[in-house]
């Protein structure tokens, strides 16, 4: 496959370019990460947080090991849900939710989410 110019310009202008604090180091996507691999207990804030995700999604999350540089979609999609919510922007939180979640299972992730919300805020 050639790549035309254009493709080429068009990549240049991608949003990563533009917003380049969508790629920064995140403490809070470090710790979700690392709560994947440890054993809390399902009391846990964030591990229930995962839990009702995954239950919701029917699928577990696509989580990068804790530093990778990297950042799926399932990452950046929590991420901003994390930050809409301490922004209080609930337009915005709202369609992340409501773009991936039926109205029960966003009901359910919203409660996990501020328990986890309020866990991490305490911790970082």
């Amino acid at each position: 496959m050639t790549v035309r110019p254009s493709m080429k310009a068009e990549a240049a202008g991608h949003w990563s370019h533009q917003f380049p604090q969508l790629r920064e180091a995140d403490p809070r996507l470090d710790v979700i990460r690392s709560v994947r691999g440890m054993d809390v207990g399902n009391g846990h804030p964030l591990e229930r947080f995962l839990a009702t995700v995954e239950g919701a999604f029917d699928r577990p999350l696509d989580l990068c090991a804790p530093g990778d540089g990297t950042r799926t979609f399932d990452e950046r999609w929590l991420l901003a849900l994390l930050q809409a919510l301490s922004e209080v922007d609930l337009g915005r939180y709202q369609f992340l939710l409501r773009s991936r979640l039926k109205a029960g299972a966003a009901a359910r992730v919203h409660f996990a989410l501020t328990q986890a919300q309020v866990w991490l805020d305490a911790r970082l």
